[in-house]
């Protein structure tokens, strides 16, 4: 499902990358979210190849829950109109998804390119494989974030009742999903160690003040989950999360507070590079 809101500049490199899959037992659904660009004439190019759907402008989240009830598929991948899948990325998920628990989200590592597509450097997650579920909640609750456009989600999760919220800071949507599927519906995650995405950035992602504005609603994200579970499951995690924060090495927390620091002080022309940098290196050491 590729969710598109005047997204011309990119989204014929992104649409091609998904068709020209090496797996092909696979269908595209492209919605449009009432776009005031050429994103619809651009979209008419591939209606041979794809599943066109139009709706008004209703947000991320409504766009992906509809291409959910869409589709026919036992599997659901977003694909955000920017980024570029490598060329087996569907073949290789599906493969390991097989391999594993109806209820397990898998997922990759991924590459940084910038807008011309140049590459910037490879992202790699921290494997968690080897965890217990609690365990690898533990460390959803600290913060640690899944590329979402990596991963590939059964659609057994979604007839549960895990949907994707509409969210006052849609920058977080995929976080408050991988949160409550974890915490809520008992969903495991798996790492693949293969780089199956290219992940564009762009100056309008990572400005100063978009990155402060996630930083500081992620903790309402993560109260508004756990006050979910029952008083026993939730003093549980909370003491655990505690656990886990109180171990961390200096080297981590120095890096998590440079970047609280880098995002209040540096002008945004001058940061994203640098946010780039610290997100990277903390995730990793997570």
């Amino acid at each position: 499902v590729i969710p598109v809101y005047n997204s011309e500049k990119f989204l014929e490199d992104s649409i091609e990358s998904a068709i020209n899959q090496s797996y092909d037992n696979l269908e595209i659904i492209v919605i449009d979210d009432g776009s005031t660009d050429t994103s619809a004439k651009i979209l008419q190019k591939f209606s041979d190849k794809i599943k066109i759907l139009a709706q008004a402008n209703k947000g991320l989240a409504s766009v992906l829950n509809y291409g959910i009830k869409e589709m026919n598929s036992k599997w659901f991948k977003w694909l955000s109109p920017d980024d570029v899948l490598n060329p087996k990325a569907i073949e290789i998920l599906i493969e390991k998804a097989k391999k594993l628990p109806t209820n397990t989200i898998v997922y990759s590592n991924w590459e940084i390119i910038d807008e011309t597509g140049n590459k910037l450097r490879d992202f790699k997650e921290s494997n968690y494989n080897d965890l217990e579920s609690f365990e690898f909640n533990v460390r959803l609750l600290d913060d640690q974030h899944i590329n979402v456009n990596t991963s590939i989600i059964p659609k057994s999760i979604f007839e549960k009742g895990c949907q994707f919220h509409d969210l006052e800071d849609p920058v977080m949507i995929d976080y408050d999903f991988f949160l409550r599927a974890g915490i809520l519906y008992d969903v495991n995650f798996h790492l693949i160690e293969k780089s199956l995405l290219k992940y564009r950035i762009n100056r309008n992602q990572l400005s100063r003040k978009n990155i402060s504005k996630t930083l500081d609603y992620l903790k309402d994200i993560r109260n508004e989950t756990v006050l979910q579970l029952s008083e026993t499951k939730r003093q549980e995690y909370l003491r655990s999360l505690e656990e886990y924060n109180k171990k961390k090495p200096i080297s981590k927390k120095t890096m998590e507070f440079g970047l609280k620091l880098l995002v209040n002080a540096l002008p945004d022309k001058a940061s994203d590079k640098f946010i780039v940098f610290y997100l990277n290196k903390i995730r990793r050491s997570r």
